[in-house]
């Protein structure tokens, strides 16, 4: 049997299990509210303190599954309960708490009566086979004693020594901890076994292990950056990352290893058994393909978020240069557009009339000479697409990476993404004749339509 870890349990948690438990009026009113038939047994003894004793035995296996210990007093509220249920003094109970004899002989006849056995070694492996599947879920200790004491109980197994019961809690562990670890180098076939362990040596010149390198930030959202996380995703994929094992391990179980994994070092984790390094570095493996592609996305996200605030401040300082003379080229086009409307009102000569409110030559000066002001200047789309550069220099990689999928109103713009996707990957330039534009927003459409396209 395998010892138990240490810490296994704290000392407060231990004592939940050995103690006696605190009642409150239900637990009493289920446990120990005496039947019919409890009653004609118990009034098969002699004496009423052997009558209360024989009642605490009875309630006590039925609530705990165990007989109380050498010493162990049961709390006053159940002497009260059952001696008010016997029409007997709950004091007479100390008198039946020294005849050990008897207090064997009755627990040996309720054990027999209702069909409690102790625990053998059948029984023992069937219990740590049961617990296993559990031990997968969650590898906690207190969780799983819970559940084992419940089990007992449920089969009619008399509660043995509490080191029993944690010595079979760890085996169920250990036995679940290699059913993970199994399943998790099932897939490692050929030189994957190999190509796993040697994540955590340095490759090359590279001076840290390719393990350390998966987990290294790449650093604030850049293109380039983007560029390194797709690295990394890629260099992820040449495992089996997307094996449907996980679809036989609770998330709760990858997690842990994932995270055991992180914490520890290359070094440490070398020195583990070759199946649990493994295990513990495709469960970290599984993770950092989620990760990295959350991480991807979330970059490109905030990369595009900084290009349209790009803009925005480009725009802004456009309209600082450009402001005035467009203010001034607006007043003077009014201006000259209110002579001619008053000009016609009053059958006047327009001609004379714009002369009256503008020189000619100083219109004529406006309207050829300066430059008009570019009003996409003030557009920070404008700008925004003016870097588009940068997004090019890894939007082919990441569309290539990923695979989208959308219904109803979303559906143009996967269209629109798959298309793009193959473009990049045949290197054409020419769109064709149809695209997808269903989701182009107004506020984008003088930006994407131009001209005739």
């Amino acid at each position: 049997m395998v010892k138990p870890s240490s810490p296994f349990l704290t000392p407060a948690q231990r004592e939940q299990f050995t103690r006696f438990p605190l009642l409150d009026e239900r637990t009493l009113s289920r446990y120990y509210l005496l039947d019919n038939a409890d009653l004609l047994l118990v009034r098969e003894r002699r004496r009423n303190f052997n009558r209360l004793g024989f009642a605490v035995q009875l309630t006590v296996l039925r609530h705990l599954g165990r007989a109380l210990r050498s010493g162990e007093a049961p709390p006053e509220n159940v002497l009260v309960a059952l001696a008010e249920q016997l029409q007997v003094d709950p004091a007479c109970y100390a008198q039946y708490a020294t005849r050990d004899p008897t207090r064997f002989e009755h627990f040996a006849a309720l054990c027999q009566r209702f069909g409690y056995v102790e625990l053998s070694r059948r029984l023992n492996h069937e219990l740590r086979d049961w617990l296993m599947p559990l031990a997968v879920v969650t590898d906690q200790p207190f969780p799983l004693m819970s559940a084992l004491m419940d089990e007992l109980r449920r089969r009619k197994v008399l509660v043995p020594r509490f080191t029993v019961l944690e010595r079979l809690v760890q085996a169920a562990r250990v036995r679940a901890d290699q059913h993970t670890y199994g399943l998790l180098n099932l897939p490692l076939k050929g030189d994957l076994a190999e190509k796993v362990d040697a994540l955590l040596s340095p490759q090359g010149n590279e001076p840290i292990s390719r393990f350390a390198w998966l987990g290294r930030p790449v650093g604030a959202p850049k293109a380039k950056h983007v560029l390194a996380l797709l690295d990394k995703l890629a260099f992820v994929r040449t495992f089996p990352v997307q094996s449907n094992l996980r679809a036989f391990l609770p998330q709760s179980r990858l997690d842990h290893l994932a995270e055991e994994a992180r914490r520890l070092s290359a070094s440490h984790l070398g020195d583990f058994e070759p199946q649990r390094r493994r295990a513990t570095l495709m469960a970290c493996l599984f993770d950092l393909s989620k990760t990295l592609t959350d991480a991807v996305l979330d970059m490109h996200d905030r990369v595009m978020v900084s290009l349209l605030r790009d803009g925005e401040r480009e725009a802004a300082e456009a309209f600082g240069k450009q402001g005035p003379p467009l203010v001034e080229q607006f007043g003077t086009f009014r201006s000259v557009c209110a002579a001619v409307i008053a000009a016609r009102e009053q059958g006047a000569d327009p001609y004379q009339a714009i002369e009256a409110v503008v020189n000619w030559r100083q219109l004529v000066e406006t309207v050829r000479e300066r430059e008009v002001v570019r009003t996409e200047q003030l557009d920070p789309l404008h700008h925004a697409l003016g870097r588009y550069a940068k997004v090019r220099s890894y939007a082919p990689r990441l569309l290539a990476a990923f695979s989208f999928q959308a219904e109803g109103t979303a559906a143009p713009l996967v269209e629109a993404l798959n298309l793009l996707r193959e473009m990049y990957a045949a290197n054409k330039r020419a769109l064709p004749e149809r695209v997808p534009i269903g989701f182009v927003r107004q506020k984008w459409a003088g930006q994407v339509f131009k001209g005739s396209h």
